[in-house]
């Protein structure tokens, strides 16, 4: 059902772009016959949610809140590429996190203490095409594929002596499609967006990113929000996985 509402309000906010593109600006389209280049290093303050399924088969919820990321995160990197030229682009995401949980379940024979540790890649590489540039913005298309890989470290134990311990790890990859770009203000703010929804290893991945950006001569900043939701078969060793929260960047153009 949430999932449900997001894409709702996601064909909602697209169809207001695509009016707003359609009724004010010029599809003119760049004539710049040269590689643009663009690296982007951003700092994710992502809240992490999941259902793991436990050695025993039992399912586990696995979450770590945005406010607790800094002390229960262990380690995560994060940057993308943009290469353009004249209408088509080429884009690629790399997020790696290890963070990890632990939790008091109570048992017959006392508490057990449950150890969680996630740790993850996520890649994206797609091909975009423009179907709008003008001065109000762009409004473009993107394909491409989406890989994850999990490894996930799962101990229990109970008044110190250790129950269960086990370590597994699963990886799928997802084709998607979607639609991405920016509304321009001025020469120095904008406003970029980004939907995209996928399907292949999982039963349904998608990715929904807006925010607002100030443009410099060497590249530009921005300030927004992201999210990623991955929903997966029963038998991998998550259920479902979920990112969000607010995202700073700072891209520099070559």
């Amino acid at each position: 059902m949430l999932v449900n509402k997001q894409l709702q309000f996601v064909f909602f906010m697209v169809a207001c772009v695509c009016v707003l593109l359609f009724t004010t600006a010029t599809p003119v389209f760049a004539q710049g016959k040269n590689w643009q280049n663009e690296i982007t290093l951003y700092g994710w303050y992502a809240g992490i949610d999941g259902t793991v399924q436990a050695p025993t088969g039992a399912e586990s919820d696995f979450s770590v809140e945005a406010s607790d990321i800094l002390e229960d995160l262990e380690f995560m990197l994060m940057a993308g590429y943009e290469g353009r030229y004249e209408r088509w682009s080429v884009l690629v995401d790399f997020v790696y996190l290890d963070a990890g949980d632990d939790a008091d379940i109570p048992t017959r024979v006392g508490n057990a203490n449950v150890d969680l540790n996630v740790s993850s890649y996520l890649v994206h590489g797609g091909v975009g095409y423009d179907l709008l540039h003008g001065d109000n913005g762009v409004l473009g298309v993107v394909g491409g594929v989406r890989y994850l890989s999990l490894d996930v470290d799962y101990d229990a134990s109970v008044q110190g002596m250790q129950l269960l311990s086990s370590s597994r790890s699963d990886s799928l990859t997802d084709g998607f499609v979607g639609l991405r770009g920016q509304i321009r203000f001025n020469d120095n703010w904008f406003l970029p967006y980004y939907a995209d929804i996928g399907t292949g290893g999982s039963d349904l991945s998608y990715q929904l990113f807006a925010a607002i950006g100030y443009r410099f001569s060497w590249g530009d900043i921005r300030l927004g929000y992201r999210h990623i939701g991955i929903e997966m078969d029963e038998d991998m060793i998550m259920e479902d996985l979920q990112l969000s929260g607010p995202v700073f960047g700072v891209g520099i153009r070559f």
